[in-house]
């Protein structure tokens, strides 16, 4: 070989690798614009089936139901499923789903079982079948999904329901039927057929609805003074917007979402009278409603000294900060400042008529910028030091800013920890504690989940990750959330605190999004986001973002991308440090937007139980969920 072509070879080989290098990368980025078309098009091909199988239960029409279902519908493995009570106990009943024989199944048989569910049922007051994954795609014609059926209404508690019944109401008992099913998909024509399923679980849960009682009687939550007449409970509350969204200085012109959630809702006795009393925060006129121990509650808010209009208010905390027996209150404010008050007697001659007085000014709380941004905050004694602290947690700026990715934001205005220094007056020691939590913040909550005799803290973030703070003992905190296994990636709204296993510590539970969209967080999409980000120039903005998922989860996007948008999360506590999410084997990641959460023992059974508040309806479809 001559001198020359040697040169050659040497000076060509970086330009082939190169060349290479490029087309393999073309050939990569092809290839997942590809599988993300595919995985779009399957999921609304399937959304369209599941869709008219829905229709057809609404309607009691079983030649509509069984539309769905390809002609040579065959399965060895599904068999006839019936419910099997599991318990009863106040008048609520919890079947599951258990199959009664198997054997080979064909469309007749299907809809002889469908036929026979239907007429069990009198009413229908909603109806889902969601797509919940894409498992499998085999090329043009064939598919595997999971799909969720969820069923509400009324049916004959004796089990068939007849068409004189439906007319009249007669024999009716409130029912919720939840069922995963496995589908196989075949393409027929324009349309997907099911040409094979299983049931993964189901269960049902049946009851009088007599547990409680409403007392409200109103039913526009966004009511006007004038709308609606008063609760027998005295409670007439109306949510308003926040004013300071209509003004120019305010209107939350990039993000204007922000506007539909105003506010929540504490429960306390903040006159020490041993009945718990209402505080509604809201976007224009918090309230508050004393209880007046006989069922009935009157509206205090003036009479204790609490001012008219308080635009912002996002969260109200009562809790004795100065150690007096009384609870003060913290009102944390989105548009302006937050403000702390003083509990404080009427009067020297009234000392059991309570009032409020506020201290804001002298307290060392000042707001960030022309707001203060907090949507949640929580009171605990983080330094063991006798009195209570405070924890801020705050959202973004929606004038400005807009989640950076819909799954891992962290462009939030920051959480702040106020040390209570005593006689109302607290430091901003954020810094010193080493919390640097940026995420958009939706829920607080305290509890020593060590056992180490100091308080750690969950903080729940809206578009992915949720933070494990565990208290060091000496005034810092340290995440933990990947070691401890307590990492999640989800839409954050809440978190609570609670011994849900009795085994003498404590476990948590996180409210997040489960979307009927979940299919669409799966691999294919997060890598076509991916590439988003690389073909608008915004990955070296984003690539922090990246790195942090990838610390936490290493390649693995497919299970990022379910875990994102998977629904609340329940997670156990092994007491040596480790969590284990149990939200699938428990049954406690329904479907749904959940906002707020919490435990109690309901039903006085010595275990905690769970409630959970959901809802965002848009009021196009209630197909929304």
């Amino acid at each position: 070989m001559s001198k020359r072509q040697k040169r050659v070879i040497l000076y060509s080989s970086p330009l082939v690798v190169l060349l290479l290098i490029i087309g393999f990368g073309k050939l990569k980025l092809d290839q997942i614009e590809s599988n993300a078309q595919q995985l779009a098009q399957m999921g609304q091909a399937a959304q369209k089936t599941l869709g008219e199988f829905r229709t057809g239960v609404e309607k009691f029409d079983v030649e509509k139901v069984l539309s769905c279902y390809d002609d040579q519908y065959a399965s060895d493995r599904e068999g006839f499923s019936e419910e099997q009570l599991q318990s009863e106990r106040d008048g609520v009943r919890v079947y599951r789903w258990q199959p009664t024989r198997e054997k080979p199944t064909s469309k007749p048989d299907i809809a002889a079982e469908i036929g026979r569910y239907l007429k069990t049922m009198s009413t229908v007051e909603e109806a889902k079948l969601k797509l919940d994954s894409v498992e499998r795609i085999d090329g043009a014609e064939h598919a595997v999904i999971r799909s969720f059926l969820w069923l509400r209404g009324t049916r004959d508690a004796n089990g068939v329901a007849t068409r004189n019944d439906r007319a009249r109401g007669e024999g009716k008992e409130a029912f919720e039927t939840q069922v995963l099913f496995r589908m196989w998909l075949r393409a027929d024509g324009n349309a997907w057929k099911i040409r094979r399923q299983e049931m993964i679980r189901g269960t049902t849960v049946t009851g009088d609805r007599r547990g409680f009682t409403d007392l409200w009687g109103r039913s526009n939550f966004y009511a006007s003074e004038a709308d609606g007449a008063a609760s027998s409970a005295g409670i007439d509350f109306a949510s308003r917007f926040n004013p300071n969204f209509l003004t120019s200085a305010w209107k939350p012109k990039t993000f204007e979402i922000i506007k539909y959630g105003p506010a929540g809702v504490s429960a306390m006795d903040y006159d020490d009278d041993g009945w718990y009393d209402v505080f509604f925060a809201d976007g224009e006129r918090p309230r508050l409603y004393r209880n007046r121990g006989d069922g009935t509650f009157t509206d205090a808010t003036l009479d204790v000294g609490l001012p008219e209009t308080m635009p912002g208010v996002n969260v109200g905390i009562f809790a004795d900060f100065d150690n007096d027996g009384y609870k003060d209150a913290f009102f944390g404010c989105f548009t302006d400042s937050s403000r702390l008050f003083r509990n404080v007697a009427a009067s020297p001659e009234q000392a059991a008529r309570r009032k409020f007085v506020e201290v804001t000014d002298t307290s060392g709380i000042v707001k960030k910028g022309d707001g203060d941004f907090v949507v949640v905050a929580s009171a605990a004694d983080y330094d063991n030091d006798g009195d209570l602290d405070l924890y801020t947690g705050r959202y973004l700026d929606p004038r400005r800013h807009l989640p950076t990715t819909l799954f891992y934001t962290r462009n939030g205005e920051g959480n702040s920890l106020l040390r209570n220094d005593g006689n109302f007056h607290f430091t901003d020691v954020t810094r010193e504690a080493g919390i640097d939590e940026t995420g958009l913040t939706l829920g607080v909550a305290w509890g020593d989940y060590d056992s180490d005799n100091d308080l750690d803290m969950y903080v729940a973030n809206d578009f992915g990750r949720d933070s494990l703070l565990r208290n060091n003992g000496n005034g810092t905190f340290s995440d933990v959330s990947k070691e401890s296994n307590a990492f999640d990636p989800g839409y954050g709204m809440s978190s609570t605190w609670g011994d849900i296993d009795n085994d003498g510590d404590l476990d948590i539970y996180v409210s997040d999004v489960h979307s009927g969209q979940r299919w669409y967080g799966q691999a294919a999409t997060l890598y076509k986001y991916l590439l988003t980000s690389v073909r608008q120039g915004t990955i070296f903005e984003d690539l922090p973002v990246y790195k942090e998922i990838y610390d936490h989860v290493g390649a693995d996007w497919s299970t990022y991308g379910d875990k994102t948008v998977k629904g609340n999360a329940l997670y156990l506590n092994d007491g040596n440090g480790k969590f284990t999410d149990v939200s699938e084997a428990t049954n406690t990641n329904p479907y749904g937007w959940y906002w707020s959460s919490t435990m109690f023992d309901y039903d006085n059974d010595g275990r905690q139980d769970i409630y959970a508040a959901n809802g965002w309806i848009t009021s196009k479809s209630t197909q929304d969920l």
